[in-house]
């Protein structure tokens, strides 16, 4: 956005990945990919492994703001903050806490050292503005310690644009579905707190032969553990033909035409940050369900803009 308003822009992401597949984006702004830094931010390798290079990147240069994201990479960020000239620093925070399974990162085995991590890195003063992309978010930066004064909520959003399509049947031949079959899309990563496993047993009690389900997703960011999890049941349940798990087939070029070509998206997430994944649905112009929980349900209202069903419940979903 800011390059297409003529600003000078550089993204530091990644060096195995590609968020940015059009040519024509990347010549509008600068892209430095860092070796390790996913595993960086997972957790997996410490922080001297892309210190050296992120300093590379950063220093010696001037900017007129810093955007940073997430925990890891704040905190990274903070280490090196002196050596940045800028005028303004945006830490924007959208790790998605989940106390019931002991996470606000997923770093450490022990919640409270979990919490001790995170509340020590949002009460450093490196950043000018921290920016919560839900009321979810917001609260739980509270939480951690964050200065009030500093926590805007400013919601995520979709840009319509990008999910205007129109609905074709070469889509649907590809993946072997029918013309008059109802095809319900849940676009997640492969980790439980998405609620797959329940929106499988969901299509089964619904038990109609029209009736599939798409699950486009990734395990780059998710759990083949996980992944197992969801094969197995749906060859227990005797549900090949009915459900499709498409694992790194998708991106965000493609999704358009997923949406377009599905009749509803649904999203089971037992706790959610916000839920992107049904604004874009409803950016594509089909209708939303998603769990009445945290982040979901700042974006549905019930019965209004889409439907709210029961957490872990497969029998409410289904209905």
């Amino acid at each position: 956005g800011f390059a297409k308003r003529g600003h000078d822009v550089t993204v530091i992401t990644g060096a195995n990945g590609s968020f940015v597949s059009s040519k024509d984006i990347q010549e509008e702004f600068k892209i430095i990919r860092i070796n390790n830094l996913r595993d960086y931010e997972k957790g997996k390798i410490p922080l001297r492994a892309i210190l050296e290079n992120l300093t590379k990147a950063l220093s010696h240069k001037h900017f007129d703001v810093v955007h940073v994201h997430n925990f890891m990479l704040s905190l990274a960020y903070a280490s090196l903050s002196t050596l940045v000239r800028t005028n303004k620093v945006v830490f924007t925070f959208h790790n998605t806490p989940v106390p019931n399974e002991g996470k606000i990162i997923g770093h450490f085995s022990n919640f409270d050292l979990e919490r001790a991590f995170t509340s020590f890195i949002i009460k450093l003063s490196f950043y000018d503005n921290l920016v919560c992309p839900s009321r979810y978010y917001f609260d739980w930066a509270i939480k951690l310690g964050a200065n009030k004064n500093k926590v805007k909520l400013i919601y995520h959003g979709v840009s319509e644009n990008n999910y205007l399509t129109k609905k074709n049947l070469l889509w649907r031949n590809k993946f072997g579905y029918n013309k008059d079959d109802f095809i319900i899309v849940c676009p997640a990563r492969m980790i439980n707190r998405k609620g797959i496993i329940d929106l499988v047993e969901a299509v089964a009690i619904i038990n109609d032969s029209r009736v599939k389900l798409f699950v486009p997703t990734s395990v780059s960011n998710g759990s083949i553990e996980y992944l197992n999890r969801v094969r197995a049941f749906i060859r227990r349940n005797s549900l090949d033909d009915k459900v499709k798990i498409a694992v790194d087939i998708e991106n965000l070029q493609t999704m358009s035409e997923v949406y377009v070509n599905c009749d509803v998206c649904v999203l089971p997430s037992h706790v959610e940050g916000l839920g992107i994944a049904l604004l874009e649905g409803m950016a594509a112009g089909i209708p939303v369900i998603g769990s009445d929980t945290f982040g979901i349900n700042e974006i549905i209202e019930n019965g209004i803009n889409g439907l709210l069903s029961k957490p872990k419940d497969p029998k409410d979903l289904a209905e």
